[in-house]
């Protein structure tokens, strides 16, 4: 039922399509895209309509990273659109986002806690066009176990954790542009 609840949202909300021609299958990067093109384009109803449905499907940030949800609510709202809240929530732990932007040639490497037996998956979608992404994942000893280029709408990382453990994901950007992206964790 929530499904259905979610995909008759998600077609309600109608937020705009971002620039990009394809778009990535994750909801969550899809929304935040969404957002980020709605935000750029003034559009505030389908501002606060992507900032529900984010926070709709349990997605939070990352430490350190804003809240989406709660920013384009209050820049909606600011702009006098108000609508009534949902009346469900999403997963109680549901994924995590990041923004980020890389220089040409940059690096951005981080931490995180997967669990053992639960699958683990990382999605990444660039925020812009013409961009020379790249990912890759490393467990606590050093092997390698996603390490793919960012070449459409979006990559994606996925293994099932033996153990419970750290592992080191690493963004970088080879290309002579600065690129954004959108990261989720599940």
């Amino acid at each position: 039922m929530i499904g259905s609840m979610l995909s008759a949202l998600m077609l309600a909300a109608s937020p705009p399509v971002p620039a990009r021609n394809a778009v990535p299958a994750d909801p969550v990067l899809r929304t935040l895209l969404h957002g980020d093109v709605a935000q750029a384009s003034g559009d505030h109803a389908a501002l606060l309509d992507t900032a529900q449905l984010l926070a709709t499907l349990g997605a939070t940030p990352l430490e350190g990273q804003p809240d989406l949800a709660a920013v384009w609510t209050q820049e909606a709202n600011v702009h006098g659109v108000k609508r009534a809240a949902l009346a469900f929530r999403g997963r109680a732990l549901g994924p995590a986002y990041r923004r980020g932007s890389l220089v040409p040639g940059g690096t951005l490497s981080m931490f995180q806690l997967f669990l053992g037996g639960q699958r683990a998956r990382i999605s990444i979608a660039p925020a812009g066009d013409n961009s020379k992404l790249s990912i890759r994942v490393q467990g606590q000893s050093g092997e390698t176990l996603c390490d793919k280029p960012v070449e459409t709408a979006q990559a994606d990382c996925a293994w099932m954790p033996t153990f419970t453990d750290r592992y080191t994901i690493t963004i970088e950007n080879g290309g002579e542009a600065a690129a954004s992206f959108f990261l989720v964790l599940r």
